[in-house]
This record gives C-alpha cells, sequence and structure tokens, in this order.
C-alpha cells in the first residue's frame, strides 16, 4: 500500500513539472477577446507572467453574464407587471426611495416611466452606467 502511494506521489510531481515546464500565454484584443496564443518555457521567461494571463473561458463567461443581466433588466422594466413597482432598478441596486417613487406614481403616471426604462436599457450600449444609479431618472446624466 505505501509503495502504490509512493509511486502515485513520484507520478504527480513529475506530471507536474512537465506541465510546468511549458506555459500557454494568450494575447487578447482590447474587448477581451483572445486573438492568439503560444507556449513558452518556464526557464526562458519570469513565472510571474503567466500568473496573470486572463482565462478565455472566464472571460466569455463574464461576458455572457453582463448580457444575461441586460435582459433580465429589460424584462423586469417591461411596464405591467413588474416595471410599475419598480422590480428593474430593485434588481439593477439603487437608493429604497426609488421603488417607492414607482409604486406611489404607479410606475410615473400609469407605467410611462418604467416604459422609458425599458426602452432605454434595450437601446442604450453603455448598460453600465444604470447600475447603483440612485437617480428617480436613470438615463438623466
Amino acid at each position: 500500500m505505501r509503495l502504490s502511494y509512493i509511486i502515485f506521489l513520484f507520478l504527480s510531481v513529475c506530471l507536474y513539472q512537465k506541465a510546468k515546464a511549458s506555459q500557454l500565454v494568450y494575447f487578447t484584443d482590447s474587448s477581451g477577446l483572445v486573438i492568439d496564443s503560444c507556449t513558452y518555457n518556464a526557464n526562458e521567461f519570469n513565472e510571474t507572467v503567466f500568473d496573470n494571463r486572463p482565462n478565455p473561458i472566464l472571460q466569455l463567461v463574464k461576458k455572457q453574464r453582463k448580457k444575461n443581466k441586460k435582459v433580465m433588466a429589460a424584462i423586469l422594466a417591461f411596464p405591467f407587471p413588474f416595471g410599475i413597482v419598480g422590480l428593474h432598478r430593485i434588481y439593477l441596486g439603487t437608493a429604497p426611495h426609488v421603488p417607492i417613487v414607482y409604486i406611489g406614481t404607479f410606475g410615473g403616471v400609469l407605467g410611462i416611466l418604467p416604459f422609458i426604462d425599458f426602452c432605454v436599457i434595450v437601446l442604450d450600449k453603455d448598460f453600465e452606467r444604470y447600475m447603483n444609479n440612485d437617480k428617480i431618472f436613470m438615463w438623466v446624466k
């Protein structure tokens, strides 16, 4: 039993050293998409360079999550049934008084305010500025 454990440990260390000997480096463009990759030996370069390389799968997941958040906010912003109570603003993060204003005015005179929010969320490319926005009219700069 001990012999098999020692052999397993030896093989694990050998495989780790082999994997450590050559590293894959990713080159990305400004939007974070991987454009090229190549393999370098660890002996040629400093190991700290490889610790900061981007993970292409993680980048795709983050991009998809951002897109899903925009779609979910747009669905919640549609005036009936969720937009009138300001559920999309709660989802995006806002001050506690904003949903109270939405409820008190029935969504800004029967759903006009959430309809404008819906159109702005769907049509605007810069979605980040609506997150954690404490203004009643979230599209006003």
